[in-house]
């Protein structure tokens, strides 16, 4: 598989900042990139979902954007992209509208996807490297391995091979009901499969502040943060 072959979706909604960013790299790097974009809770988000409209309009790769005719909020966005996604195309690229690709990162993909395609042990390929087994910023996977389960806090816990700082963070805290990364780690120590990621992080997270949905500062997006190992 080559660069030019990639499902590679974005998820907008109302950053246009980083959403300019990001896409740009895309521009760069890709032939085609599609984006989908939530229908907006208030006026201010359409406003700026506008800006990120005119942004895609002045792209020079084809670009197909999708907006929702009602608002999903993000867990099922994320997860009805997924899925759809997936029952047209073997696999998908994903980045989120503040997941900073690297120029390298698509043909580390582009070769992980071929690679690993066949390997049951492997069941996503993630730009962000981290020492738990998975990481939703920039990441990647295949039509045949997306087996998605909606688990609860008991049911990860009771996971025997499950991450010790996981099992102490789940111990200690409560994970917000717009987190839907949780349950794809959990399956992976459930399942007993890893996510493929390169030897230095190809995806740099420009949206950890607090114009996004979750706080960097606490959390499960805080332990994600824990959990990125350093160059």
């Amino acid at each position: 598989m080559n660069t030019k072959e990639l499902n590679v979706v974005v998820l907008a909604y109302t950053r246009p900042d980083t959403f300019a960013r990001v896409i740009k790299a895309c521009e760069k790097n890709l032939h085609s990139v599609k984006v989908m974009m939530d229908f907006p809770e208030n006026d201010l988000v359409s406003k700026k979902q506008e800006e990120i409209v005119d942004i895609i309009n002045n792209l020079s790769i084809d670009c197909t954007l999708t907006r929702r005719a009602e608002n999903y909020g993000l867990v099922r966005s994320v997860l009805t992209t997924i899925e759809d996604e997936l029952q047209l195309h073997d696999h998908v690229v994903l980045l989120e509208d503040d997941c900073m690709p690297d120029e390298k990162f698509f043909s580390f993909v582009s070769n992980s996807l071929k690679h690993y395609k066949d390997d049951p042990s492997v069941s996503s390929i993630c730009g962000t490297v981290s020492k738990c087994r998975f990481n939703p910023w920039g990441w990647a996977t295949w039509s045949h391995k997306w087996k998605y389960e909606t688990l609860s806090k008991k049911q990860i816990l009771d996971i025997l091979d499950l991450d010790p700082s996981l099992r102490d963070f789940l111990e200690n805290n409560n994970v917000e009901h717009s987190i839907w990364s949780l349950n794809w780690l959990a399956s992976q120590y459930k399942n007993g499969t890893v996510a493929h990621m390169p030897q230095n992080t190809l995806v740099q997270n420009i949206g950890v502040d607090e114009s996004g949905v979750h706080s960097p500062k606490k959390g499960y997006t805080s332990w994600l943060l824990s959990q990125i190992k350093e160059k």
